[in-house]
């Protein structure tokens, strides 16, 4: 599942957080991030991780947790991780934590370590927001790496190196050989080896420049590498990443999702 349309009904473009916004959406909540409490009932916190390959393994950043003034250990008691490709910003795959045993003791060492020179799994990092710091804690790559992320997942790519202040790359997805640009059917040049390697290859708009295609930087994927739709067609998906999937067509998950009256509860 793309979360690049919801999140450009649900958030602006310069919004850090809009595609974790898209995914609370399509699970049918609302935005949570400054409440105490957990997502789901109380009971569950959803976490969105954006994954990546780096030199050929997975990768990921430190994840916020909450603000300062909440209690991080209530946010991180148990949780659904959502892991999404970086890229492509489609779902690849979930897995839920409950914090006990290992992954719990990473975290309480992080209490009695230095936070400068030992990378505590969780510590407190301030940012600022709106002219005023916002303290917020967060978990370390690593501990996410080594307690929540799986070492091989589906749909995860190589992307190429972001090209500075063009915004979010322009993807296309072709099966093979010549490429078109879908919103514009100019031509698209890439390298066919760099594809083949990575499953996406950065790639040069020709002309027409329309407004959606120049100055921003274009990517060419792969279909085979993209993780096949739970929900919906491949066509469907594919307009969904080449941000040609009309607003009216973009579907909540969760109105696609029969609900039990009691939601399963004695």
């Amino acid at each position: 599942m793309p979360l690049g349309p919801a999140a450009a009904i649900v958030a602006s473009s310069r919004s850090r957080g809009r595609h974790g916004n898209a995914l609370e959406w399509h699970l049918g909540l609302d935005g949570h991030d400054t409440r105490s409490e957990p997502d789901w009932e109380g009971r569950i916190e959803i976490k969105l991780v954006t994954v990546s390959l780096r030199a050929g393994a997975i990768a990921c950043d430190k994840l916020k947790v909450c603000d300062a003034q909440i209690d991080p250990w209530r946010k991180l008691a148990n949780v659904m991780f959502v892991l999404a490709d970086r890229l492509t910003r489609t779902v690849v795959g979930h897995r839920f934590v409950h914090l006990a045993g290992a992954p719990r003791d990473a975290l309480v060492r992080a209490w009695s370590v230095d936070p400068h020179f030992d990378a505590p799994a969780l510590f407190i990092e301030s940012r600022e927001t709106d002219g005023a710091m916002s303290p917020a804690y967060y978990v370390s790559a690593a501990w996410l790496l080594e307690h929540v992320v799986p070492s091989a997942l589906p749909g995860v790519l190589e992307a190429p190196r972001r090209q500075p202040h063009s915004g979010e790359p322009v993807l296309t997805v072709i099966d093979a050989g010549v490429a078109a640009c879908p919103r514009c059917r100019a031509p698209l040049r890439f390298d066919p080896a760099t594809l083949a390697r990575h499953g996406a290859a950065a790639a040069h708009h020709g002309m027409p420049l329309p407004a959606g295609c120049g100055a921003r930087q274009h990517v060419v994927v792969t279909a085979d590498r993209v993780c096949p739709p739970a929900i919906g067609s491949k066509a469907e998906q594919h307009a969904a990443l080449h941000g040609l999937l009309d607003r009216d067509r973009v579907v909540r998950l969760a109105e696609l999702v029969a609900e039990p009256d009691d939601h399963g509860h004695e």
